[in-house]
């Protein structure tokens, strides 16, 4: 009897350690790029396949075409892009070739990048950090929310309270007349200037949120909360996709298109709670209470248990917001 127990207790031990280790990169993880910027990843490891999505920097989310284990190590090799906007949208320049090699201890990620110039030449060989995302709480009851009093976001006058995400980028934003506006003056090429987003100093936990925003005919912007999930902001009105206004970029599509035409005024009203979404666009209900699974392109930070700002994109076409109110939530 004893004989028995053992011959089947010694594979069964093989597979628990497998699964043990198999199942250390599962799951979602928030990284800084060497350039400071937002990445996320998504892992799945079953002992038949690993699949992998990522988000670096800018752009959506993208199944990862090249992954797989190495002993102890995660490997994926994908192309790095230079991405700039012109006054013919969004372009890119392929960089280089990166081989990403990440090991984990416990909820920490440590993750080399070896770049790899198109000539062959090596670009850089860095080490990055992270840490594995707080699993998802589950969806509040918005009936039971509480809000605080309205914060004015915006004085109408002037950018007190704003400054750009990024200091040294062409602001092209200003105040007049009750509307923040912004007005960039695109060019073509790759050493096209660059226009810059703009945010609000202060920081928000969960929060609704309510604005106006017009969108000249093509225009594209978009709204962040917490500085990591963009709504989307497009000239939208007329088209059969639900990722346009109103959408979470490359994350969740809207249940209908609620735009009004180009240079008319919308209405947002937004709820983010407990990671949850909520948004009603011109008065339909577009996202109902909707799990935000992690950052978007353009991201501040990574880390969804940090407070952050508000956000408006300013680095791709003209847009104008108004009456931007702000309520916090009471825990």
């Amino acid at each position: 009897m004893l004989k028995l127990k053992t011959t089947f207790l010694f594979p069964l031990l093989l597979l628990v350690g497998f699964t043990s280790a198999a199942d250390n990169f599962n799951g979602a993880w928030s990284l800084t790029s060497p350039a400071g910027l937002a990445v996320w990843l998504k892992v799945e490891e079953s002992p038949e396949k690993t699949r992998g999505w990522m988000m670096w920097e800018i752009g959506g989310v993208d199944e990862i075409k090249e992954i797989r284990r190495e002993q102890d190590k995660l490997v994926i090799v994908r192309p790095y892009y230079h991405w700039y906007m012109t006054v013919n949208g969004m372009k890119r320049d392929q960089l280089g070739v990166d081989t990403l090699s990440a090991t984990v201890a416990g909820d920490s990620m440590t993750m080399v990048v070896d770049r790899v110039l198109p000539t062959g030449q090596k670009a850089f060989y860095k080490t990055i950090h992270g840490k594995r995302a707080p699993a998802l709480p589950p969806a509040p009851d918005l009936s039971a929310l509480v809000f605080d009093k309205p914060v004015e976001l915006f004085n109408g006058t002037d950018l007190s309270g704003w400054s750009l995400t990024k200091a040294d980028d062409n602001n092209a934003w200003s105040a007049r007349d009750g509307i923040l506006s912004n007005n960039p003056q695109l060019e073509e090429g790759a050493g096209a200037r660059q226009f810059g987003n703009i945010r609000t100093v202060r920081e928000f936990d969960d929060f609704r949120l309510q604005l106006e925003v017009r969108l000249p005919r093509g225009g594209n912007s978009g709204i962040y909360l917490r500085g990591r999930y963009e709504v989307q902001v497009t000239d939208s009105h007329g088209n059969k996709s639900l990722t346009g206004i109103g959408s979470v970029y490359s994350r969740i599509p809207a249940l209908v298109n609620a735009a009004r035409p180009a240079g008319e005024w919308q209405d947002f009203d937004i709820i983010l709670a407990d990671r949850h979404v909520t948004v009603r666009l011109n008065g339909l209900l577009v996202i109902d209470n909707q799990p935000l699974e992690g950052c978007t392109g353009g991201a501040l930070d990574a880390d969804d248990n940090r407070s952050g700002p508000i956000y408006f994109q300013g680095d791709h076409t003209a847009v104008e917001y108004r009456n931007i109110r702000l309520f916090p939530r009471i825990k």
